[in-house]
């Protein structure tokens, strides 16, 4: 009974050393993941807000006021906001992109070819 149980001495040792990648590596995609749903959720309500501000008349100046208020977590720079009125449908469209800086920017751009995702929200809305 003493021969098998040391023969099985090290193989946890060997298991945890096999499984400790996968496991961070999860890990860091769950983080990862995590902070590019959290932009995007600020850039789906920054456009919503901006389509509902251009239905009270607000300006295009205003509405991108508006965006960066609401996105201020997210760095600015990296924040693009497009308003569109469109007379023939009577609508207007709020478009707002914002280029995401992943922790892992040498990952993704081998994944990609790029160094940013770019997340982008789109909210139309009848003009009364």
């Amino acid at each position: 009974m003493r021969k098998r149980d040391e023969s099985r001495r090290g193989l946890a040792a060997v298991e945890f050393a096999l499984m400790l990648p996968v496991m961070a590596l999860l890990l860091f995609m769950l983080v990862e993941g995590a902070g590019a749903m959290h932009a995007y959720s600020n850039v789906v309500e920054a456009s919503r807000e901006g389509a509902r501000m251009a239905l009270m008349d607000g300006s295009a100046a205003d509405i991108e006021a508006l965006v960066e208020a609401v996105t201020r977590e997210l760095n600015s720079q990296d924040l693009t906001t497009a308003v569109t009125t469109d007379s023939a449908a009577n609508t207007v469209t709020v478009e707002v992109s914002y280029a995401y800086q992943p922790f892992g920017e040498n990952a993704i751009k081998m994944l990609t070819g790029e160094t940013s995702l770019v997340l982008v929200a789109q909210t139309t809305m009848p003009l009364p």
